[in-house]
């Protein structure tokens, strides 16, 4: 029996992917490294620290040091993602069929605190949320479990009762490595990917979510 449902944020709850494969290209460009947005893509479900270490180590030390880079790339893309409030169709009337199913929700993020509540604040979201899970305030990011495993804790669920929700694939190991049920919701262009095969359930679309729990 399912209780609880944790979501990913980006990518699964906002369609936000577009706007960090635009702001993380600009931005280490106009700091001096030649990426691409096809450098940016493959990376993605990667936490920003691992953005910039990977540009770092594969063009070289610039005039500022890793944890600048990270901050003011953070502050750009959430900026960016604030004004663009890009809520994926259909999540509103998801989070409300949850909430009458009596579903717990919660959200399990790479992404800052201060970035999960503005979303869910601006989207108008955030009273279908009992929690927002931070993986930046944890000793590890995803691919690790942590993250879900610090949710599921926190809405006093156990794991086999939860959903992990994701549309990633370093994002979907995670949910699996908490021995969660894992949905997955991939882009269209990443439909056929095999890796999708580890997950319990591949849906074209968050509208098809409260089917499984009926």
């Amino acid at each position: 029996m399912i209780r609880a449902v944790i979501f990913d944020m980006d990518g699964t709850l906002i369609d936000s992917q577009p706007i960090w494969y635009r702001v993380s290209t600009e931005f280490f460009q106009r700091n001096h490294f030649p990426v691409t947005m096809d450098e940016m893509i493959i990376l993605t479900g990667s936490p920003v620290g691992k953005l910039v270490d990977y540009v770092l180590q594969r063009y070289g030390q610039r005039e500022k040091n890793a944890s600048q880079l990270t901050a003011e790339l953070m502050e750009y893309a959430v900026s960016e993602i604030l004004v663009a409030k890009p809520l994926m169709p259909n999540v509103k009337e998801v989070l409300v069929n949850l909430k009458q199913q009596g579903i717990k929700i919660a959200v399990a993020s790479a992404s800052p605190r201060n970035m999960l509540q503005g979303i869910v604040d601006s989207c108008g979201i955030a009273e279908y949320f009992d929690y927002l899970a931070s993986a930046e305030e944890l000793d590890y990011n995803k691919p690790h479990p942590a993250v879900y495993l610090h949710a599921a804790k926190q809405l006093g669920v156990a794991v086999n009762e939860c959903f992990a929700v994701e549309d990633s694939v370093l994002g979907m190991i995670s949910g699996k490595a908490a021995n969660m049920k894992t949905v997955v919701i991939p882009a269209k262009a990443e439909w056929d990917d095999p890796r999708w095969s580890l997950a319990d359930y591949k849906l074209a679309t968050i509208a098809e979510l409260p089917s499984l729990l009926g």
